[in-house]
């Protein structure tokens, strides 16, 4: 017996998975979150499955529990109905009223095919919306008024474009011209939510494996404009043509095939790394340091969505040098410094770099950028150290050599890097004297 066939045994009411769960086996694509809901309270729920599952509030309030089994679990919503404040698009249900069918419950859903119930007991399907017909066609249709369901929601406008995308499906005529109408409600909808699935839509093709899932997406948030509302420096670069020789997009649209060229763990970076062309544009009418300014606005809009400190300054490291060397004139010792200062990063720069160039609508790849890597791994081979703490000598071996410690870091710190340059001795002796040195070039350039 399946957890899901002892759940039902248990309770003392129907059961019904509803939601992606239900309109995935419909599409014969791969489970996700098993959603159930039904006709029970919370807490008779919970009376039901003492002793064989544990149940966690997750929204008392709307009716909503965790279900923990050994191997699965669940989430569980008691049937409802939401009356939202007017217009208001907050995402959260200003009252709630819970009702005893899967008919009544229905219709406070987003789209059609994820208001298909399955009842646990004999897998009936129950359809109130229509979603099965949908689901045939291959579109996202909202369950009520399109108005309605936006108004109540602003949310709902990223989760169409989301599923639009990673479903493959077209967004009927009425619905998508709803979305436009009330693009303005994705303003009152929190950060958080907003960059979460930000996060989803730029793997869109990742999760059922869509073409072009990713560059679909993003072009429907500039359609029904919604990037006003958590990423308005994208829409800069549109129709701000690029240098022909090189590039066959405007900068927006390039911004989108690089995107769509990158592993999916560096879209964001991707999505920002040329973020700061407009501007730059605009100052002195050339895209001159645009790494430079990309990777400060970076830092910007990342903090504003509030991303961790750790993504933050990955992602703009990584923004920052995507140019380094684009045209592969940079000295062997220069590659080697700067492979040495980026080790732990390079691979994605490499990464970004080559989808850059796929961007352009002209490479496949940058032929420039492998080159880092061979370099990496000769560096490896070598044994070049990468930290002070790999240095051959330590920071309180320069007190006996007369270096004072205010600039002892400052020394350790220019050896480290020289240690990268072909040739370079590792003998602890001939360090102790080129760190001599380069005490006197500091003090010299005090």
């Amino acid at each position: 017996m399946t957890s899901l066939e002892l759940l039902q045994e248990k309770a003392s009411a129907p059961l019904y998975l509803v939601g992606g769960a239900v309109r995935n086996e419909l599409l014969g694509l791969p489970l996700s979150d098993l959603d159930i809901c039904g006709a029970l309270s919370p807490e008779q729920i919970e009376k039901d499955l003492q002793g064989l599952f544990s149940v966690r509030d997750v929204n008392p309030r709307v009716g909503t529990v965790k279900i923990i089994g050994e191997t699965e679990s669940f989430e569980y919503t008691q049937f409802r109905h939401d009356s939202y404040p007017l217009s208001s698009g907050s995402h959260a249900p200003l009252e709630v009223t819970f009702v005893s069918t899967p008919e009544e419950d229905a219709f406070r859903r987003d789209f059609t095919v994820n208001a298909i119930y399955k009842r646990v007991s004999d897998g009936a399907i129950i359809d109130p919306t229509g979603g099965l017909a949908d689901i045939k066609k291959r579109v996202l249709r909202t369950t009520r008024s399109p108005e309605e369901v936006f108004s109540e929601d602003g949310l709902r406008l990223l989760r169409l474009v989301r599923l639009a995308a990673e479903l493959g499906f077209d967004i009927e005529s009425a619905t998508l011209a709803a979305a436009k109408k009330y693009a303005p409600l994705l303003a009152d909808i929190s950060v958080e939510r907003k960059r979460e699935e930000l996060d989803r839509i730029l793997v869109a093709d990742v999760k059922y494996g869509v073409e072009g899932a990713v560059y679909r997406a993003l072009e429907l948030l500039r359609e029904i404009g919604l990037y006003a509302y958590f990423l308005p420096e994208l829409e800069e670069g549109v129709g701000l043509m690029q240098p022909s020789k090189y590039h066959k997009y405007d900068v927006y649209h390039h911004i989108l095939h690089t995107v769509a060229a990158c592993p999916p763990h560096l879209r964001l970076a991707a999505l920002l790394h040329d973020v700061g062309k407009p501007l730059c544009f605009r100052q002195s009418g050339n895209f001159y340091m645009h790494s430079l300014e990309s990777a400060i606005m970076t830092e910007r809009i990342m903090r504003r969505l509030r991303y961790s400190g750790e993504k933050i300054n990955r992602t703009v490291e990584i923004v920052r040098w995507h140019m380094f060397d684009f045209n592969g004139e940079a000295s062997l010792n220069k590659k080697r410094r700067f492979v040495q200062r980026e080790w732990e990063v390079l691979e994605d720069i490499v990464a970004l770099k080559n989808a850059d160039s796929v961007g352009t609508g002209y490479f496949t790849e940058n032929r420039f950028a492998k080159r880092l890597l061979e370099i990496k791994e000769e560096m490896r081979a070598e044994g070049v150290p990468l930290k002070v703490s790999d240095l051959p000598i330590k920071g309180n071996e320069l007190e006996s050599l007369g270096i004072e410690p205010p600039i002892r870091s400052a020394v350790l710190r220019t050896l480290l890097t020289r240690q990268a340059d072909v040739g370079a001795s590792r003998d602890p002796d001939k360090l102790r004297k080129e760190a001599v040195l380069i005490a006197e070039e500091i003090r010299r350039r005090k």
